[in-house]
C-alpha cells in the first residue's frame, strides 16, 4: 500500500492559499496531484481546485488507456474545464493553474506536468528532479544565457511559458520513471522549490526519525523560515517495500454520458488546435502583482539576449524573496483579524463573532487530508477534536467537528455567487461548498447557506 504525507500553508506573506492537492487510488493506479492556482480575487483558489478535481475524476472514470495518453488527456480535460468556468464567470478572466501528477503502477510511476510545480524522486542519498519548469528562466538556463545560481535568484522566476487555463491547449510533459522499493516521490509547488535547495529537501527526506507527515510539516516550516513569500504545498508518496499493484477494478460499463462528455472534450480540443494554427492569439493580460505571468507564443520568440541577469548567489543556493515583497520578520505571522460584520443585516439571519465548531458530515470519497485542506485546519487538530485514530478510515455519514472562526446563515440574493460570498464573509469558496454539499459553482436566489469562516 502506498504511504502518503501531505501539508500545505499560505506562507508568511499571502493572506490565502491558492494551492490544492489530491491523492488516492484509481482504476489506473495510485495518483498524487498538486496544483498552484493563479488569477487573484480567489480565482486562483477556484482554478487549482477545479483542475485537481477534474484530473482525479477523469482518472477514476476513464477506460483502460496507455498511461502517457491518459495523463495528457486528463490535463487537456482540466484545461477545458477552466475555459468553461471562465466563460461562465467573466470576472475570472485571468484564472489559471499549474499541475503536476504522479501515477504509480507496480514498480514505476508516470509523471506529468504543466507549469512550474515539480516532482522529485528521493532514493538512498540522491534527490532527482523529474520535471522541467515551463518558465522563461528555465528556457534561459537551458539556452546557456544564465547560470544555475543566477536562475535561483532571477527576478523573472514567476514568468511561465504555459499553464492550464489558456485558450491555446497546453503541451503536457509526460514520462515514465523507475520506482525502487521505499523510494519517495515529492510533488510540490514553487513556494517550496524556490525556497529550499535540493540539499535541504534531501536532508529532511532522509531523516528516518520523521514520519511522512512530519517530513512534509518540516519542509513547510523550513520554507517559511527561508521567507515563505508564496503558498507552500508538499505531497509525499512512498512506494511499498515490495512490488505491488495499485490498480483497482474497472467498472464493467461506464455510463454513456461519460463517452459523450469525452467526445465533446476531444472535439473542443481539436477545434482549439485548429484555431491556434490558423492565427495567432493575443497576449494574455498580466496577472496581479505577486502572481505569475504567462507569456504568449509571440512573446517567447522575442530576443532574450539582452535580458538582465544577476550575479551568482553567495553562500549557497537559497534564493532571496522578490524585491517587491517585504522582508519577513523572524517571528510567526500575525493572526488574522476576525471577519468583519456583513454589511447587510437583512441578508444575514445569525452570526457569531467568536471561534466555534461546525459539524461536517463525511461524504463518500472524503479523507482527512481533503477535509483539513478545505477548512484550513491541521489534520492533527481534527484528530484531537474528534478523537480520531492515526489511521485515515473515515466513513460516509460520519460526523466531524470542524474548528472555525464563526458560522453565518445567509440567504442568497440576486447577483451573488460563491466567490462574492467568500469575499463578503472573509472565507473560502471551498469551505462554503463543503459545508453545504454544493457540487457545482452555481447557487440559486433564496437558497439558505451555512457559511463557516475559516483562515485563508
Amino acid at each position: 500500500m502506498v504511504e502518503v504525507g501531505f501539508a500545505t500553508h499560505p506562507g508568511r506573506i499571502r493572506s490565502h492559499n491558492e494551492d490544492y492537492a489530491y491523492h488516492g487510488p484509481t482504476p489506473h493506479g495510485y495518483v498524487g496531484i498538486v496544483c498552484d492556482g493563479m488569477g487573484g480575487h480567489e480565482a486562483g483558489e477556484v482554478a487549482a481546485r477545479l483542475v485537481a478535481e477534474t484530473l482525479y475524476t477523469f482518472l477514476q472514470e476513464a477506460p483502460p488507456t496507455p498511461p502517457e495518453d491518459l495523463l495528457r488527456e486528463a490535463l487537456l480535460a482540466a484545461n477545458h474545464r477552466l475555459l468553461l468556468y471562465r466563460q461562465e464567470h467573466p470576472e475570472a478572466k485571468n484564472l489559471g493553474s499549474t499541475a503536476v501528477i504522479a501515477l504509480l503502477q507496480k514498480n514505476h510511476a508516470f509523471i506529468a506536468h504543466v507549469g512550474d510545480s515539480r516532482a522529485y524522486l528521493a532514493r538512498k542519498n540522491e534527490l532527482t528532479l523529474l520535471t522541467e519548469d515551463d518558465s522563461l528562466v528555465q528556457q534561459m538556463l537551458t539556452s546557456g544565457l544564465i547560470s544555475a545560481e543566477q536562475a535561483l535568484r532571477h527576478p523573472q522566476k514567476n514568468v511561465l511559458t504555459q499553464c492550464l487555463g489558456q485558450e491555446t491547449p497546453p503541451n503536457p510533459h509526460v514520462h515514465r520513471v523507475a520506482l525502487p522499493a521505499r523510494s519517495l516521490l515529492l510533488l510540490c509547488t514553487d513556494g517550496l522549490s524556490n525556497l529550499l535547495s535540493k540539499e535541504e529537501i534531501l536532508a529532511v527526506l532522509q531523516d528516518r526519525s520523521l514520519s511522512l507527515q512530519k517530513k512534509c510539516d518540516e519542509l513547510i516550516e523550513k520554507a517559511n523560515q527561508n521567507g515563505g513569500y508564496d503558498n507552500i504545498t508538499a505531497l509525499l508518496l512512498q512506494a511499498p517495500a515490495k512490488s505491488a499493484t495499485f490498480v483497482g477494478s474497472m467498472p464493467f460499463k461506464l455510463p454513456p454520458l461519460r463517452y459523450l462528455i469525452g467526445g465533446a472534450i476531444a472535439l473542443v480540443v481539436i477545434g482549439l488546435l485548429v484555431w491556434v494554427f490558423a492565427g495567432r492569439k493575443k497576449a494574455p493580460t498580466p496577472k496581479e502583482e505577486g502572481d505569475v505571468i504567462v507569456l504568449s507564443d509571440d512573446s517567447l520568440q522575442a530576443d532574450t539576449s539582452n535580458v538582465s541577469t544577476l550575479p551568482p548567489a553567495e553562500g549557497g543556493e537559497v534564493p532571496a524573496p522578490p524585491s517587491d515583497l517585504p522582508t519577513p520578520l523572524p517571528s510567526s505571522p500575525p493572526a488574522e483579524a476576525p471577519p468583519s460584520k456583513p454589511a447587510s443585516e437583512a441578508r444575514t439571519k445569525s452570526a457569531s463573532t467568536k471561534a466555534t465548531t461546525f459539524e461536517y458530515t463525511v461524504r463518500k470519497g472524503d479523507n482527512l487530508t481533503r477535509i483539513a485542506q478545505a477548512f484550513s485546519v491541521s489534520q492533527s487538530e481534527l484528530r484531537r477534536l474528534n478523537a480520531l485514530p492515526d489511521k485515515d478510515d473515515l466513513k460516509a455519514g460520519q460526523k466531524l467537528k470542524i474548528p472555525v472562526q464563526a458560522v453565518h446563515t445567509h440567504i442568497v440574493q440576486k447577483g451573488e455567487n460563491l466567490s462574492s460570498l467568500a469575499r463578503k464573509y472573509h472565507t473560502t469558496t471551498e469551505a462554503i461548498r463543503r459545508a453545504n454539499g454544493i457540487e457545482e459553482e452555481k447557487i440559486r436566489i433564496g437558497q439558505k447557506l451555512h457559511i463557516p469562516v475559516v483562515k485563508r
